[in-house]
């Protein structure tokens, strides 16, 4: 059955449960390589665990089409919790149809009805589109510097 535009358009955001990790494995299979937005996130095996509502998918019908995995933590600068955007996925043929930021947008309200302050999420600084995707959601540079050195 081929996939009408407005049934790709029907597309649920909602929290993640144990029964999506088969999916978001899947996608993360898919998009390794060539098409995942990458921030600097472990391997998704050792994102996902943890709080299940500190992530959320999208789904068309039955289909996880894309998640975010996220986490909260305790923040080493701030006397509070934070919340970090640790992995972004969309299939291919549901990338820049405006997923993902339907999947910021409700990952960070999340985190906000959790009490949350502040969200984070690491990219490369040459990364264009991934900088003005992030900055287009409200993020901005950080505190945070990532140092490092050649071995």
């Amino acid at each position: 059955m081929v996939k009408t535009a407005e049934q790709k358009s029907r597309v649920k955001i909602r929290e993640m449960r144990v029964e999506d990790l088969e999916g978001v494995l899947a996608i993360e299979r898919e998009t390794k390589e060539d098409s995942r937005a990458v921030t600097y996130a472990p391997v998704p095996d050792s994102c996902i665990g943890g709080e299940m509502d500190a992530s959320v998918v999208a789904e068309v019908g039955d289909k996880i089409v894309g998640f975010v995995l996220g986490r909260v933590v305790g923040s080493p600068t701030e006397l509070r919790n934070v919340a970090w955007i640790e992995l972004i996925g969309i299939l291919p043929e549901y990338q820049h149809k405006g997923i993902g930021r339907k999947m910021a947008e409700a990952w960070k309200e999340r985190s906000r009805k959790k009490g949350i302050k502040k969200v984070h999420v690491m990219v490369n600084w040459r990364d264009w589109w991934m900088l003005s995707f992030f900055e287009s959601l409200g993020f901005c540079r950080g505190d945070l510097t990532d140092l490092q050195a050649e071995l």
